[in-house]
């Protein structure tokens, strides 16, 4: 249901007004970062389309929102990446399902996720299937990078942008799940930098399951020595594994230059840190973190345009050393 989505609330009541309205666009480009919601709230929507019992929102409990909370509503799909790309076949597979009316709702709904990661061929096809839209089908494409999507397919849909939560929203709502400390819940709002989608994730996690080997990398960095640059290698290649590997050596990053500027322990993304924090801190000026935060933004922005993730990491620990190694 929409009363479960934390944050976005101006979406939420737009997608309401759209349902009562019953002005229902062929085509919706969900844009904004990843972990906020936009697949979540693209669900819901569809269920809300096509509840039984609902007028602009979803019950959960009819047998359309059932089925399709189970990914097995005839009417209502699901398509991701196969692999690293949306391919062709699966957008002509959406283009003849499209040609046909409902089965068992008002609404056929194909929610397309990762939609920059379609291979021209794949754009292009969908973009005829755009062009000629059918009654009572729509199209919901997920991105996090707007411009990457073709301006042809995005003339032809209706734009929502979706923006990090607020710290206090997201705070809030953590607080309000069953089993949550609030010491737990201010950690996953501070760490998830205003993304629900990662907060949740983490809540299931072990909080300190990359604290030894952060704390192994930085105080290597901190030493300049590159005899350690093959261990170091070693390390990036298994961090590369986790699904937010840059975020991780930028939470570090961060939390260094606070401590650097005399900030409140309650600011600190990694507050039982804050004496390692303290000891690497004095290995760096307040310049040369900022210039690390910087190429691992750079990195991370690579990533999302299918960089390899073990290369974009061996290169941030390359360039650090390298960087730290001359004194500004």
């Amino acid at each position: 249901m929409f009363s479960d989505v934390i944050g976005h609330s101006e979406i939420i009541d737009g997608l309401k007004n759209i349902i009562k309205s019953g002005r229902i666009a062929n085509a919706y480009i969900f844009a904004g970062p990843s972990n906020i919601g936009k697949e979540f709230i693209a669900i819901n929507f569809a269920k809300a389309l096509n509840c039984k019992e609902v007028n602009d929102d979803c019950c959960d409990k009819c047998v359309s929102c059932r089925r399709i909370n189970d990914g097995n509503h005839t009417d209502v799909r699901l398509i991701k990446p196969d692999g690293a790309k949306l391919k062709i076949e699966q957008m002509r597979f959406l283009k003849r399902q499209g040609a046909y009316k409902a089965l068992e709702s008002e609404y056929k709904i194909y929610i397309i996720v990762d939609a920059e990661k379609m291979t021209p061929e794949a754009a292009n096809s969908i973009l005829k299937t755009l062009e000629e839209p059918s009654n009572g089908t729509i199209f919901i494409l997920l991105t996090q990078v707007y411009n990457a999507l073709l301006p042809t397919i995005r003339s032809r849909c209706q734009l929502l942008r979706f923006s990090l939560v607020p710290q206090k929203v997201l705070l809030e709502a953590l607080t309000k799940y069953p089993g949550m400390t609030e010491p737990k819940a201010k950690w996953l709002t501070i760490r998830s930098q205003g993304r629900p989608g990662k907060a949740l994730k983490m809540a299931g996690e072990n909080v300190n399951s990359n604290k030894d080997e952060m704390s192994w990398v930085m105080a290597v960095l901190s030493q300049r020595d590159k005899s350690q640059l093959l261990n170091v290698f070693k390390k990036a290649e298994e961090m590369s594994k986790l699904d937010d590997s840059i975020d991780i050596v930028i939470s570090w990053y961060r939390d260094m230059l606070l401590v650097k500027q005399g900030c409140s322990e309650e600011l600190l993304i990694h507050t039982n840190e804050k004496q390692k924090l303290e000891q690497l801190a004095q290995s760096y000026s307040g310049t040369e973190i900022e210039k690390l935060i910087d190429l691992a933004l750079n990195l991370q922005n690579l990533i999302q345009r299918n960089i390899n993730p073990v290369l974009a990491m061996e290169v941030m620990m390359f360039n650090a050393l390298n960087t730290l190694t001359t004194r500004l």
